[in-house]
């Protein structure tokens, strides 16, 4: 609203300077009539007109009338009827819609350029000339010509918005007559100082000065310079970087001056004791988004002359003053984006009585209001805009405000409003355009019968109680531009008038209700950019697409069939099919959709090669092609197929994708190794998902330069080799991303609904809030064989590091602490030996671990973190050699009990021995005894040989005896 009402507010001061131009005093040969009389142009003007056209590059034709003798009839060519001098030259790019809309697609090239460096300088010799627009077109940079400054009867110059850059020459300190200046632009970019501005203090009539966009941060005392034209009433410096306002001390010399406005400069400063309160002629003053903090000041109740106030995207605090009671000429408040933090009641109370019927705009969104609202709206006859979105207002709407019969914009969204809306509230509102009640608690009860009195062109009834049945009220608004009524709990049949009364709408949302039945088989005849009717419970066939269609979102229905087969839609940039019941493959046609930045068709039954858009060039300039910015996939930033049925090689057509930031091929038969190209070719690429495909080889060591990838999962396929130590560089990964981080996820695109993640051993559905913040390095369940590389640490920003199912072997690295936002842990099913490191206690975010079935040993860590975590005793099955809390082998007593175990061991040994020997004895005993009585010979010879023994040993025994 405030930017609309800005380019009301520009366009009053235009016309203002044009009530100037033509009233200003001027000699008796200057009376100004259009192009078209019977005069006839002096020849040497001709000719400066034809030179300046050939020095333009005009791809719409515009000085296509530039022919012929009479340059007086020439488009945008006015005449003096006495003189038949070129008094006016008017050629403005008429066609330059509001760029902060975002139904505009695409504008036509009208606007008119430079075909060389420069422009020509023939224009110089108008020496008659009193007007002169160049606006809206494109120059390309150049510096604003010196010769405008020869042009001394020069009254109205307007260069705004032509893209003119470098220095404003000093020679326009000679157009001392010059009443209206505009050289504003959104595209200035060199910095003016003060003595580039000197030439300022000549322009003493000039009445006009527009220099918005233009750099003049280093000129401080920017006031005192415009303090000296004393003439002007129109001001405008927005967005020029001003940082200064000075002091309110001295009076002024700006007496005259009307409207000023400095918006989107970064004061900083409190709104009390600035210079600009002493203008109390002022009608218009603008001051939105300047940083400026503190109360209201009373001043305010001076500014009695005062029509147009806003103040919105401030940090101002507190209500109004109270001494506005004389300012009865108010006619616009914006207020929006400040935290006055009052109740509205109160707020509103203070407005003086005596403009009640004047004030047309009043606008307070995000002001962070509480109480009810005010009875006392509906006394304001003449209000044409009530905004009050995004506060805590609660309670009912006063029926009151359905006699206000000159509203045309109602915005009470985003509130705590509750209670029915009958068709009383409604009834008076014989203008209303712009109907914005969501996201309260209000039930519409309004009788399929009843007739508007309106024509509505904007209406937005999200999350507002309107079904189950389709509100078929709406039948009458033929003039719709917006229809939104989202999560509205409609449970019906789309009408089939629908089609028709919205055939003209640009944007139509009825997503998540129960919508239920088909929709028409063709679409073409709708003029809609955006359709939107996800999460509801559609069936059959996808309908042919509108001609026009930019954003078609059909997503989490049970839409069945083919796809059609021609998609001829050339604007379309949105495509959403996803989680329906489509088979079949996708047409090629849609390889003929350029502009495409979103496609997400996964979750269906979709067959075939996927989007075979790539065609190897004959003459090898397959190079320039994935270059060019007319290819398939060149814009595209979401490419989702996941949860198909799709085969084939990675999809070339991507080597032209170099704008896209998250691309999902999981859950396909995609097969073949993963390209060297993917770095090269797709440089912004944040999430790459590929899991439960058949791709195989080694993962690329290049996939390191892809320096904003924070989400890699290549599992469930058939990688083989080594986990690259290189992986440790991606950059994305060894950052840590928080709630408030400015440049998140480096600008991902936002999403509408949930995606799936598989963390923590389960598959999740988060939203884009929690999905920004997620880094996920997925290698699971491939052949990965060898270490996990110690580098690994150094990428601190992972949250989920699943290595499972793969035969990796060693030891799980010392430092694998250092990775603190970890949440997820998963190194089962490999063959890690040796201990557990201790570090893995320091994971304090640690909410699942699963080291199971590898061969590791000795104690399990201690640690808070540990021992709080689910399903502790699977997370070490299947190492036997693990000790310690939480499995039932103690670690102390299995010391002991080994120790123990030895004693027993040699004790039994022991046993063993003696056992044997005895038996040994017995048996060599028995076999001695067995032998002699068998044979008498060998017993009568063995006790022979023993008396022998026996009588030798007594005589040498009985000898040493004697001796000793």
């Amino acid at each position: 609203m405030a930017a609309e009402l800005g380019h009301l507010a520009r366009g009053a001061a235009a016309i203002l300077c044009l009530l100037i131009f033509h009233v200003a005093p001027s000699d008796s040969h200057a009376q100004v009539r259009i192009s078209g009389g019977n005069g006839t142009c002096i020849s040497r003007e001709r000719e400066a007109l034809m030179s300046f056209k050939a020095s333009l590059l005009d791809p719409a034709g515009r000085l296509l009338s530039w022919q012929g003798e009479d340059c007086c009839q020439w488009e945008g060519v006015w005449c003096s009827s006495r003189t038949s001098h070129v008094i006016k030259l008017d050629l403005r790019n008429t066609y330059m819609p509001d760029y902060d809309d975002l139904t505009v697609r695409y504008i036509m090239d009208n606007s008119l350029s430079l075909s060389r460096d420069e422009m020509s300088s023939s224009l110089a010799a108008l020496r008659h000339l009193r007007y002169l627009d160049l606006s809206g077109n494109d120059f390309n940079g150049a510096s604003i010509p010196v010769f405008v400054g020869s042009m001394e009867n020069l009254r109205y110059l307007n260069l705004s918005s032509s893209q003119f850059n470098g220095r404003v020459p000093f020679q326009l300190g000679n157009l001392s007559k010059l009443q209206c200046l505009d050289i504003s632009s959104k595209n200035y970019c060199h910095k003016l100082h003060a003595a580039d501005l000197a030439w300022l203090d000549s322009l003493q009539l000039l009445r006009k000065l527009d220099m918005s966009g233009v750099d003049l941060s280093p000129v401080q005392d920017w006031v005192y310079m415009v303090d000296m034209l004393s003439s002007l009433r129109v001001l405008r410096l927005v967005d020029c970087g001003l940082t200064s306002t000075l002091s309110g001390a001295s009076k002024s010399n700006l007496t005259h001056l009307e409207i000023l406005d400095l918006s989107s400069n970064l004061f900083k400063t409190s709104l009390e004791n600035n210079w600009f309160w002493n203008l109390t002629n002022l009608k218009e003053l603008h001051l939105s988004r300047c940083e400026m903090h503190g109360p209201i000041p009373e001043e305010l109740g001076n500014m009695t002359s005062l029509q147009v106030i806003d103040l919105s995207k401030n940090d101002l605090v507190g209500l109004i003053p109270s001494n506005l009671e004389k300012m009865c000429n108010l006619k616009v408040l914006i207020f929006d984006d400040n935290n006055i933090s009052v109740s509205i009641g109160e707020f509103i109370n203070r407005l003086p009585r005596c403009s009640w019927s004047t004030i047309h705009v009043l606008s307070m969104d995000r002001m962070n209001m509480t109480g009810k609202l005010p009875i006392l709206v509906g006394n304001m006859t003449g209000l044409s805009v009530f905004k009050a979105s995004r506060n805590k207002i609660v309670g009912t709407v006063p029926l009151g405000y359905g006699a206000l019969g000159n509203l045309t914009v109602l915005d009470l969204s985003n509130n705590e409003l509750n209670g029915v809306l009958k068709k009383e509230h409604f009834s008076g509102l014989l203008h209303l355009e712009s109907l914005d009640i969501s996201h309260n608690s209000l039930k519409m009860d309004i009788e399929p019968n009843w007739a508007p009195p309106f024509r509505l062109k904007d209406i937005n009834l999200d999350s507002c109680l309107v079904g189950p049945h389709f509100p078929v009220w709406l039948r009458w608004q033929t003039d719709m531009y917006t229809l939104s009524i989202r999560n509205a709990n409609l449970d019906d049949v789309i009408p089939d008038w629908f089609w028709v009364t919205f055939s003209r709408a640009l944007i139509l949302d009825v997503s998540v209700n129960m919508l239920h039945g088909s929709l028409p088989a063709n679409l073409q005849h709708m003029s809609a950019t955006s359709i939107s009717l996800w999460s509801n419970k559609l069936t059959g066939p996808v309908p042919w697409l509108p001609i026009n269609i930019s954003i078609f979102d059909l997503s989490s229905n049970s839409f069945s069939g083919s796809l059609p087969s021609e998609i001829k839609s050339p604007w379309l940039e949105v495509f959403l099919l996803a989680n329906n019941q489509i088979t079949g493959t996708i047409p090629s046609s849609i390889c003929l959709s350029t502009r495409l930045r979103r496609l997400d068709i996964s979750r269906n039954n979709l067959t075939g090669d996927a989007l075979q858009c790539w065609k190897e060039s004959d003459n090898n300039t397959s190079v320039s092609r994935a270059n060019s910015t007319d290819q398939f996939g060149s814009v595209m930033s979401i490419l989702a197929l996941n949860n198909n049925d799709f085969s084939g090689e990675f999809p070339k057509f991507l080597q032209s994708a170099s704008q896209l930031k998250i691309l999902d091929l999981s859950y396909n038969r995609f097969f073949g190794t993963l390209p060297k190209w993917l770095p090269e070719k797709m440089p912004d690429l944040e999430i790459l998902r590929l899991r439960s495909n058949m791709f195989n080889d080694h993962i690329p060591n290049n996939l390191t330069f892809l320096l904003h990838l924070r989400y890699l999962d290549i599992a469930h396929n058939n990688i083989s080799g080594t986990i690259p130590w290189s992986l440790s560089n991606l950059k994305a990964m060894r950052y840590v991303y928080y709630n408030d981080d400015y440049d998140y996820a480096f600008n991902s695109p936002v999403f509408d609904e949930s995606m799936s993640v598989i963390t923590k051993g389960t598959t999740r559905d988060y939203t884009f809030e929690i999905y920004k913040l997620l880094v996920i390095l997925d290698l699971s369940c491939n052949s990965l064989t060898g270490h996990i590389p110690e580098e690994i640490s150094f990428l601190i920003g992972l949250t989920n590091l699943n290595l499972s199912s793969n035969q990796l072997i060693g030891e799980i690295p010392s430092k694998i602490g250092d990775l603190k936002q970890l949440e997820s842990l998963d190194l089962s099913y490999n063959k890690f030996s040796h201990e557990i490191p201790s570090g893995l206690s320091a994971l304090t975010s640690l909410s699942h671990l699963n080291l199971s079935y590898n061969n590791l040993s000795g104690v399990i860590p201690s640690g808070p973190q540990l021992q709080v975590l689910n399903n502790l005793n699977y997370t070490y099955i299947g190492n036997p050699a693990l000790c310690g809390y939480p499995l039932s082998k103690n670690c102390f007593a299995t010391s002991t009990d080994a120790k123990q175990s030895v004693n027993h061991e040699d004790a039994d040994h022991i046993s063993y021995l003696y056992l044997g020997m005895g038996i040994g004895f017995v048996v060599g005993l028995w076999v001695v005894f067995c032998t002699m009585l068998l044979r008498r010979t060998w017993a009568i010879a063995y006790f022979q040989i023993i008396d022998k023994l026996y009588d030798e040993v007594y005589v040498r025994v009985a000898i040493a005896w004697a001796r000793l």
